[in-house]
């Protein structure tokens, strides 16, 4: 393909001088769009043609010289510029520098002179145009920063890659995703701040449910497993809920189930079984995310595992939406199953149905209620699954430790078992003793 001939546009308010120039550069070559004898003209000139580059009279006359038409033009673009001078002064060439010019033409011109200033010039923007649009390429940034870093690093780049070599220039990206990436730091341990000021307190749990422990182990940050604790009369709520996604959506989710609980446990005269808190937690659920319109198949939710105690009487309620509960009584441990449906979501359009489970508790019992992120972890010597197998067999390997030692032993044997392995989900693993 023949290669495209450079546009050049001539400002030079002394006409003889501006035909004489647009002469010299079409001899050398050029294509000469425009030879305007004013800024106003130059730049009606500017935005028809689209030069690729401009030779601007640094002294001309009228509202605006030289170097404010070169101004004006770079507020909105970017091109190479030649001023034409002839015995400026100190403080003119000092205000024209600002403006980054490429060089500067002499009077009277010189056709040989014209010719080497114009081709350097263009080379050399064009080659560190070519640069930073390389390197433009060769910037891979995560999905969530891309739209804002490439705006900074766009208006940045543009004002110095002229004089800058390609290291520079990534270390100015460097810098700005520093900048960012401590924004989006500082946003997400606020939001850990906030989370953690509604779960349950140490004081509160201590109060309620005296000999208990809860391993609580974000997989990011913020998580979207959470503990939820309310005490209502002569009973006490408790429940490791598992919400869908971990990170800031899971954390979103956790916001919103622990609002709907509290809501849902608090509504009412009535005291309500576990059963019915779910039940009506689902339908919470469905009408806040709206997951009731037309053709929404959002399948959002939360998987729960939920008490009602009654210490006094030592009498436990229990219902589950996918996750279960484990009864440790006489180094014999006992499964109760939750029911195979989640909270929220429409994947089963209403035939979410949850159940009681009653447990007449004795002395000594140990309750053990979580999220499946702690089964689900992979490590250990096979580099597997924990799996539920594996979970009670560690709890019946210490049914003689208090929930104190529980507690301790439980968070140091999820960490041996991961290893080198990454952590694949958030965690909650709440255990009672009667």
């Amino acid at each position: 393909m023949e290669e495209q001939v450079a546009k050049v546009l001539i400002v030079e308010d002394e006409k003889i001088i501006g035909m004489h120039l647009s002469n010299l550069v079409r001899s050398i070559g050029y294509n000469v769009v425009d030879v305007s004898d004013n800024a106003e003209k130059a730049l009606n000139s500017y935005a028809q043609y689209a030069p690729n580059i401009l030779l601007v009279d640094i002294g001309l006359k009228g509202d605006m010289n030289g170097i404010d038409l070169v101004r004006k033009i770079r507020e909105n673009d970017d091109i190479p510029v030649i001023y034409l001078s002839s015995n400026s002064n100190i403080e003119t060439l000092q205000k024209a520098e600002e403006t980054l010019p490429s060089a500067y033409l002499q009077k009277p011109f010189d056709e040989q002179q014209i010719a080497t200033t114009l081709k350097i010039s263009l080379s050399r923007f064009n080659k560190n145009k070519a640069k930073y649009n390389k390197l433009l390429k060769k910037s891979d940034f995560h999905e969530m920063n891309i739209k804002e870093l490439s705006e900074t690093n766009a208006h940045l780049i543009t004002a110095t890659w002229r004089e800058r070599e390609l290291k520079e220039e990534l270390q100015e990206i460097k810098l700005v995703m520093e900048k960012q990436s401590k924004k989006i730091s500082d946003s997400i341990n606020y939001a850990q701040r906030i989370q953690g000021s509604i779960s349950p307190s140490s004081e509160l749990m201590t109060e309620c449910l005296d000999k208990h422990f809860i391993f609580y182990k974000p997989k990011d940050v913020v998580s979207g497993d959470f503990p939820w604790l309310y005490r209502r009369g002569d009973y006490v709520y408790i429940a490791a809920c598992d919400c869908t996604g971990h990170g800031v959506p899971g954390a979103m989710m956790s916001m919103i189930g622990n609002l709907l609980l509290n809501d849902v446990v608090n509504n009412e005269e009535k005291i309500k079984t576990p059963s019915e808190v779910l039940s009506l937690l689902h339908y919470g659920l469905i009408k806040t995310l709206k997951q009731d319109a037309p053709k929404n198949k959002a399948a959002d939710g939360m998987d729960v595992a939920l008490c009602r105690l009654n210490i006094d009487r030592k009498q436990l309620l229990f219902s589950g939406a996918h996750l279960p509960l484990f009864l440790l009584r006489n180094n014999e441990l006992i499964t109760y199953k939750g029911d195979r449906f989640p909270v929220g979501g429409m994947q089963y359009r209403n035939r979410n149905k949850y159940s009681d489970h009653i447990i007449d508790l004795e002395e000594g019992d140990k309750i053990f209620i979580f999220s499946d992120g702690i089964i689900d972890q992979i490590g250990g010597v096979e580099n597997r699954k924990l799996m539920t197998v594996g979970l009670k067999e560690f709890i019946l390997a210490n049914a003689g430790l208090s929930m104190e030692e529980y507690g301790i032993k439980i968070e140091k044997f999820f960490t041996v078992f991961m290893g080198k392995n990454k952590q694949i989900d958030d965690v909650i693993f709440i255990g009672i003793e009667i």
